[in-house]
């Protein structure tokens, strides 16, 4: 196994891993290049839908899962991929969703001009928190390294503070003695 800790992206999806059964239907929010949608469809779930903004992310995203041998899950739609805003997310999904991830900033390689955004973010995550099915899991990868990535990050924890404890369980975990603002991983988890 890799050193979880020194790979957030990497960490996360461990995380996620243990939600997710050949009955689960899981959502990837923000796609990007793909890489943590086929880690989703290699878990195996029911339904996966992968979401994002920019045309050449569902390319890149398809073309991966294709490579992997995912074409007749694309073909049947089991796995969904999809040029949408993620936080129209629930115009695609009707069913009950066990693990929504969702890994912010800009797609790497990408105009880095376009980033996820504070509101819209929010947003999506109060979707998919209407999406989530009891004890299932959020898992947001947030980057501070940049401006719209700090404001991100600093409205997701103000909100992640205000839900009600007796619905929802939230984690946050931080890369302290690390400089240039490491990415961090924001949990949030359906009590009721």
């Amino acid at each position: 196994m890799a050193n979880l800790i020194r790979q957030t992206t990497e960490l996360a999806l461990h995380l996620v891993r243990p939600y997710i059964t050949k009955d689960s239907t899981v959502i990837d929010a923000t796609c990007g290049n793909g890489h943590d949608t086929l880690a989703l469809a290699q878990m195996a779930p029911a339904k996966l839908y992968a979401f994002d903004i920019q045309e050449n992310a569902i390319r890149a995203t398809t073309a991966l899962l294709e490579a992997n041998g995912y074409r007749k899950s694309i073909a049947d739609g089991r796995f969904i991929v999809q040029c949408v805003a993620h936080e129209e997310m629930d115009a695609y999904v009707s069913r009950p969703v066990k693990a929504v991830l969702f890994n912010l900033g800009y797609l790497p390689g990408g105009d880095k001009e376009i980033t996820t955004k504070a509101v819209s973010t929010l947003n999506a995550v109060q979707t998919a928190m209407e999406l989530l099915e009891t004890d299932g899991v959020i898992c947001i990868t947030m980057y501070s390294g940049h401006d719209a990535g700090k404001e991100e990050k600093a409205a997701l924890l103000n909100f992640a503070e205000t839900l009600e404890a007796k619905r929802w369980h939230t984690a946050y975990i931080s890369m302290p003695n690390q400089k240039h603002d490491p990415p961090e991983i924001l949990l949030i988890t359906r009590k009721a």
